[in-house]
């Protein structure tokens, strides 16, 4: 039996399909090797430069060059980048900005501009747990508006996107968690779920059933379904399959469902080897599927 739960990422690097039981991870185990040992590299050619260039007389800041500003765009790039680096406990925050400089090839000053706010994002009392509300009742609902949850919630409430951002993030951290989860708990509720909607039961009613057959938090369950619901946005590329693959997959899953006990295989293992194709299809496949039966 597979203990714990692995969440199904695409490495921002090189676009692999990996499993991993971190649901914040961005880099496949390949690449994250790869990219520790770029910033290990890059701190040494950096403490070499130091060593060599004479100390500084300038009391005062530099300015940008005149004409460069950091505009929304360009904040967006180095607060992408800079969540490569957010957990490097190795790097102070001046070798940061120079490898972000270096990478998007602008001033570290541009980029110590950018990033001032992070980890600075002081909300009036109340307004976290108003975040936390509204994305929970989201979740709780499986609802996704067009715009993504988080940035609906910055603009309803006039919060920066970012403070949204980490309330989420550490609303995520705390239990009950997906990953104490059994394997056979999240077959157990994935097949009670689809049988509910079908006898007509709303969604809070049938999550509410299966909690009390499976001695489980109500929000853990919904948690888990909203799981197996997400990533739609992160499909457009992935190539469609064909009548004869969708029709092999649904087959496939139906099977699944009617079986008494998860089998030894992953789903997306199974499946992608009956039809013929890979793991994102057979998730492409499963998210239309699923959303368009919820």
């Amino acid at each position: 039996m597979v203990k714990g739960l692995s969440f199904r990422k695409d490495c921002s690097e090189c676009g692999r399909t990996f499993l991993t039981p971190n649901r914040q991870a961005r880099l496949c185990p390949r690449c994250s090797e790869r990219v520790a040992e770029k910033i290990k590299q890059k701190q040494k050619a950096l403490q070499q430069q130091e060593k060599k260039a004479p100390p500084s007389t300038k009391t005062s800041r530099p300015t940008p060059p005149a004409g460069l500003s950091l505009t929304d765009n360009l904040r967006a790039q180095v607060l992408k980048e800079y969540e490569v680096y957010r957990e490097e406990k190795n790097l102070v925050r001046r070798q940061v900005h120079a490898l972000i400089a270096k990478k998007l090839k602008i001033k570290k000053l541009l980029v110590a501009q950018a990033l001032q706010a992070v980890g600075n994002l002081a909300l009036p009392e109340g307004t976290e747990q108003e975040i936390i509300r509204r994305y929970q009742g989201y979740v709780m609902s499986l609802e996704r508006p067009a715009r993504g949850r988080r940035k609906t919630i910055a603009g309803e409430m006039g919060v920066p996107f970012r403070a949204v951002v980490l309330a989420v993030r550490k609303w995520n951290r705390q239990p009950p968690h997906l990953k104490e989860l059994t394997r056979e708990q999240r077959f157990f509720i994935e097949k009670n779920h689809w049988r509910n909607l079908e006898n007509g039961k709303s969604l809070r009613e049938g999550v509410e059933e299966i909690a009390q057959k499976i001695a489980c938090p109500l929000l853990q369950i919904f948690r888990y379904l909203d799981f197996i619901h997400e990533g739609q946005d992160r499909l457009a590329n992935v190539p469609d399959v064909t009548p004869d693959q969708k029709e092999a997959i649904l087959a496939g899953y139906a099977e699944y469902l009617s079986g008494s006990a998860p089998p030894d295989l992953f789903l997306h293992t199974l499946l992608a080897e009956k039809a013929g194709v890979n793991h994102k299809q057979v998730h492409k496949v499963l998210l239309h599927y699923r959303l368009e039966k919820q």
